[in-house]
């Protein structure tokens, strides 16, 4: 068989990454912002003493290695602000067979609201985030935005119904 008819073979569902916001970002980032502001400063006091002729070793200067630890922990408080959910496409008839339990309106139009849910639940990879009553819970907390609901449609259409561009894959 040729490399080309086994790589096809291979071929695995799509999948895309729904990022969910669970924390405050811009706090976050002010945050990562402010130890790096400090922690740039502290790195010229230490060239400028080294350019005075002082022998400065980083390595053992206890505010540097605070402030390194300062950041790297700043930076972890702000990937932890955003949840990355792992999708992927669903099957065809899975994707029919739920999208056929709901009525278009008037021009054809098909509304996600009804069946987010369902889709979002039967698209996830992790098996704990297969529970479509718990996403229909969450989903009805007014911490979702409409923006948050739109995100989240737009992200099953392009997964399952888009076709990727011609130049996907190579980078």
């Amino acid at each position: 068989m040729s490399d080309l008819k086994a790589r096809i073979e291979a071929k695995a569902r799509r999948t895309a990454t729904l990022p969910i916001q669970v924390g405050d970002v811009a706090a976050a980032a002010a945050d990562v912002q402010t130890v790096r502001g400090a922690l740039e400063l502290r790195q010229q006091q230490l060239k400028e003493q080294r350019l005075a002729g002082v022998d400065v070793d980083p390595a053992s200067d206890d505010r540097l290695v605070q402030l390194l630890e300062q950041l790297g922990a700043a930076l972890q408080r702000q990937a932890d602000t955003v949840v990355p959910v792992k999708l992927q496409a669903l099957d065809p008839d899975a994707w029919d067979a739920v999208l056929d339990s709901i009525e278009p309106d008037e021009e054809g139009s098909i509304d996600l609201t009804e069946v987010r849910a369902t889709l979002l639940a039967a698209s996830a990879v992790d098996e704990d985030l297969r529970d479509e009553t718990w996403w229909a819970e969450q989903l009805a907390r007014p911490e979702w935005s409409k923006g948050d609901r739109l995100a989240i449609n737009n992200l099953l259409l392009e997964l399952n119904l888009h076709v990727p561009s011609e130049a996907a894959g190579k980078g």
